[in-house]
């Protein structure tokens, strides 16, 4: 079962059929990861606050303003404050979203900007001890998104953690990563992972490869899989 950030009671879900992905209506009772808010004061502390008196499973927070490129310090103050937090929540997984600026596909000046702000929410994470960093690939060639997204890990000194992930999207135009087995490309032999919105995945449509769950064809980083096929699919545990 995946289920949207932010479902309901009721909401269409992705729902297992015969081994398939399909969309209809199911009661379901889960609390989906979702974005929660940065209060002023407490800074991103202010986030684990919010996620636990929701009672979410995972929570995930923008480093620094979506819409901009300008960095945002953390004070030795909030990132104690975050990481207390998280540990008296039991260790709440977390997630922190890439600016929607970074556009890795680019060329020029708007790749090197999309590569730095990248390896800064990559530096963020690590720090505040945050396991995941999601990023939109953006429009291009797809060798160059996964050339800046190395990059950005090498920028950042990133070993085995956060991890970054890249979201699979809706398609139009230029955009890398509607296609499973491109995301599949993307990640293969590398420390890269996938996030997979099940928002974009409908909005995309139908799509000839199919979203077969179980498929191991290099859906996952690291090395490994074989070549070409579908994105194999492994959930991990919130």
């Amino acid at each position: 079962l995946l289920v949207p950030a932010g479902a309901v009671l009721g909401d269409a879900v992705w729902l297992v059929d015969d081994g398939r992905a399909v969309r209809r209506p199911v009661s379901v009772g889960v609390r989906a990861p979702d974005r929660v808010e940065i209060r002023g004061g407490i800074g991103v502390a202010g986030a684990v606050e919010e996620a636990t008196a929701l009672g979410l499973t995972a929570f995930q927070i923008f480093a620094k303003s979506p819409r901009s490129w300008r960095p945002r310090a953390l004070s030795p103050a909030e990132v104690e404050a975050f990481r207390a937090l998280r540990e008296a929540s039991g260790g709440l997984p977390a997630v922190i979203h890439a600016s929607y600026l970074v556009n890795l596909g680019a060329e020029g000046e708007l790749w090197e900007k999309s590569v730095a702000s990248l390896a800064d929410d990559l530096e963020k994470a690590a720090l505040l001890g945050v396991e995941y960093v999601v990023v939109h690939p953006g429009s291009g060639r797809p060798e160059r998104v996964k050339e800046g997204a190395l990059k950005a890990l090498r920028l950042a000194g990133v070993r085995s953690r956060p991890v970054l992930l890249v979201e699979n999207t809706a398609g139009g135009g230029e955009k890398v990563g509607a296609r499973f087995e491109e995301l599949a490309w993307l990640v293969a032999d590398t420390p890269l992972q996938v996030c997979l919105d099940t928002c974009h995945a409908h909005a995309g449509g139908p799509r000839p490869d199919g979203l077969v769950l179980g498929q191991k064809v290099g859906g996952r980083g690291g090395g490994g899989g074989e070549a070409g096929g579908g994105l194999g699919v492994e959930v991990d545990p919130y």
